[in-house]
């Protein structure tokens, strides 16, 4: 069966400068704890990075998350690390993507944090976090 997008659920992160982390807004998934019905599949997509953007043996590394508070405050980390992007070769990184389903006990809020390492400078560029159904 193929899966459609929900484009108004869509949530874009500007990506961080350097060391620095950057945290989406949330996906409201309406559903409370303990009530995820697990129809829905996530998706973070990453943009292809410049050398600039991401040099080599730089990473960028990308974890999702989930609150049961709108204000995203107490967020559990459901999974660390689920798409990595190096720059590598002195042409910066490809573009990349990851697929997820949430488990029954998530929390109703669902968001991603990108963290860079020591330098490049990632901030031009953004990345996505899409629903489908």
């Amino acid at each position: 069966m193929n899966q459609v997008p929900d484009a108004s659920m869509n949530q874009t992160l500007a990506l961080p400068n350097g060391a620095a982390a950057t945290t989406s807004t949330a996906v409201d998934t309406g559903m409370s704890a303990g009530g995820q019905q697990g129809s829905e599949v996530f998706e973070i997509a990453a943009p292809a990075l410049t050398t600039t953007q991401q040099p080599d043996a730089k990473t960028l590394k990308y974890d999702v998350l989930w609150s049961n508070n709108a204000d995203l405050s107490s967020p559990t980390t459901y999974i660390t690390s689920a798409l990595v992007q190096t720059g590598a070769g002195g042409v910066g990184a490809a573009a990349a993507k990851f697929r997820f389903r949430l488990p029954d006990n998530a929390g109703r809020y669902v968001f991603f944090k990108a963290t860079g390492s020591a330098s490049g400078d990632s901030s031009g560029a953004s990345a996505t976090l899409s629903v489908y159904f």
